[in-house]
């Protein structure tokens, strides 16, 4: 397995916007003058699609090219559920005077600083392309991110947004635990190399589910093997590099997701474990709570990312406090929940199941 890790990318610092990221929020002004704001709530909840100038020419032929064609396929959506905004470098005027001329549908929204093309990471503009599009989700996070020229750049992220779109079915739930999830935590590739990261050879100690003297006792990763009613087998990551590639990416994609959802935040964490449960030997958690003991009372949230969904069978989180559901998520999606909750891991019952998990704590 060590192969397998030289083989794959390395893990360097995350820097640009990526699927999962949140885009920051803005405030630009319409061609006719009015305010959009991006937190608003007439188009927080719903997918957006935002397209940019970047061409060579600023609100040129290509640009207009694509504009037309996208005002001419989201006709075919017939739906409001969705929100379309074009970003230029151009005034408020050129915007008015472009969005008459092609009979447009959605507003053009001026951003001459190029404010917002920084925050998108869009300065400099791509090169041998007339427009960058993002599709994002619901949460203002970003699905897809295409750029080039011509119908087929269109069509891609409408496709996007159509399937975004498509998922929004209504549903009715009796009862819920007071769970956060977030998709695309991580990507695939992300998950992958992790779970070649946890079959590298390491010291493994004992625990008895609460303590362990091999964190006091190493100062690289090593792994902790859980017994009954606990048994898990975990790898702690002290290796620098990785810690840093996880925290560039995840926290910013989920510190302000749990600040909203519980009006509270976090500063610290522990260190990051990749967690395998093995079906060969029944590997599960007992339902419990993170921060039953004095050592533990500082932890405010605890986080799972899945990282092979498709893999595994049995192994569910449950809250049983709330109701016996069992939360199964995609492979890199996360879940988030309060140190204080009653929770669970059900026998794995086929293949191995691979989370990463830490706790968070701090004001």
């Amino acid at each position: 397995m060590a192969n397998l890790v030289a083989d794959l990318i390395p893990f360097e610092t995350a820097r640009k916007l990526e699927a999962g990221d949140r885009i920051p929020p803005f405030v630009l002004t319409t061609q006719d003058g009015a305010v959009f704001n991006s937190l608003s709530d007439e188009v927080a909840g719903l997918p957006t699609l935002l397209i940019f100038d970047c061409g060579p020419d600023g609100e040129g032929a290509g640009f207009a090219s694509s504009l037309a064609t996208l005002n001419d396929q989201i006709t075919k959506f017939g739906s409001g559920d969705f929100v379309v905004r074009a970003i230029t470098r151009g005034t408020k005027a050129g915007n008015r005077d472009l969005q008459d001329r092609l009979g447009l549908t959605f507003d053009l929204l001026s951003d001459p600083l190029g404010r917002v093309y920084r925050a998108c990471g869009l300065e400099p503009v791509p090169a041998q392309c007339d427009a960058v599009l993002f599709v994002l989700d619901p949460q203002f996070r970003v699905a897809r991110i295409t750029a080039g020229r011509g119908p087929a750049q269109i069509a891609e992220a409408l496709g996007t947004l159509t399937r975004l779109t498509a998922k929004r079915e209504q549903q009715s739930l009796q009862m819920h635990a007071p769970v956060l999830v977030i998709k695309n935590a991580l990507t695939k590739d992300d998950c992958a190399r992790l779970i070649a990261v946890w079959h590298q050879p390491v010291p493994v100690w004992k625990t008895d589910g609460l303590l362990c003297d091999g964190h006091e006792a190493e100062k690289g990763d090593f792994k902790v093997q859980g017994a009954a009613p606990y048994r898990v087998l975990q790898y702690v990551i002290r290796d620098r590099q990785i810690q840093q590639y996880l925290d560039s990416k995840l926290i910013r994609r989920i510190k302000p997701e749990v600040e909203k959802a519980f009006q509270t935040g976090f500063s610290k964490r522990e260190d990051y474990r990749i967690a395998a449960y093995a079906a060969a030997s029944g590997d599960s958690l007992a339902a419990h709570r993170d921060n039953p003991t004095a050592k533990t009372r500082h932890r405010r949230f605890s986080i799972s990312i899945t990282l092979n969904a498709e893999d595994f069978a049995g192994g569910a989180l449950r809250f049983r406090e709330y109701g016996f559901q069992d939360y199964r998520i995609e492979t890199g999606s996360a879940i988030i929940w309060s140190c204080s909750l009653l929770h669970e891991v059900t026998p794995v019952t086929k293949g191995q199941r691979f989370i990463l998990g830490t706790h968070f704590f701090g004001g």
